[in-house]
């Protein structure tokens, strides 16, 4: 995932048809967006730091944890000038997916052996997680409580109730509570991929205005220093 940020040739005249960029030698047109990139990398930065959009709005919340989203992307994140163009991105391509998931909205499959990869095998003679717990009492676990109705039509029946998430967290396995949970949910058989919505949470550079009004200073500064 990148993000280039280049001067049109067919938008020129409109945009700075005084300041003729394409005049410029490689050289300098190269500088121009070397500096350029800098000040896009400084905002993509800041946006991730201060959890806003290029807009300046506030990025949607994670749905799990209170953690921050993206935490430590903008490290990684580098800027690669060239005559035509400035482009924002991460070396590392794991990381570039994540950046471009994020950036445009895009939804991720996720498969058990993703899950496995990056959770590692789970345990499952370990005892139920309390996200496990919370699971199981909404589908409507009970457990028995010992002891039976005495009259009426549940004469005899055993009488249930609905435990405490600390309960089955000390009383129940991880494996088991899996079971029971998709056993309550009729989906003893799970599907073999699903989709995890990720919101569009666009960070990367600036708006097209601020984008071109660094990109309008920096050709400026640049003819200014050939003219000396």
């Amino acid at each position: 995932m990148s993000l280039s940020i280049r001067f049109d040739t067919r938008h020129a005249s409109r945009i700075h048809q005084d300041i003729g960029l394409l005049a410029l030698p490689a050289a300098s047109r190269k500088r121009v967006f070397q500096n350029s990139g800098r000040a896009y990398l400084k905002a993509s930065r800041d946006n991730l730091r201060q959890q806003k959009t290029i807009n300046g709005n506030f990025f949607e919340k994670r749905k799990y944890g209170k953690g921050k989203v993206l935490k430590n992307m903008g490290r990684s994140l580098k800027f690669f000038p060239t005559p035509k163009y400035v482009k924002l991105a991460w070396p590392n391509k794991s990381v570039a997916k994540l950046g471009y998931r994020h950036q445009f909205g895009i939804d991720e499959v996720m498969t058990v052996a993703k899950m496995v990869k990056i959770h590692g095998q789970p345990d499952y003679k370990a005892n139920a997680t309390k996200k496990q717990a919370k699971a199981l009492l909404e589908a409507g676990f009970t457990i028995s409580t010992g002891k039976q109705f005495k009259s009426g039509t549940r004469k005899g029946k055993s009488r249930r109730k609905r435990p405490s998430q600390r309960w089955i967290m000390e009383n129940m396995k991880l494996g088991q509570a899996g079971l029971i949970i998709r056993t309550l949910r009729n989906t003893t058989n799970p599907p073999k991929s699903w989709k995890i919505p990720v919101p569009e949470r666009p960070f990367l550079g600036m708006t097209g205005g601020d984008a071109a009004e660094v990109l309008t200073s920096e050709i400026e500064k640049e003819r200014q220093r050939r003219a000396r």
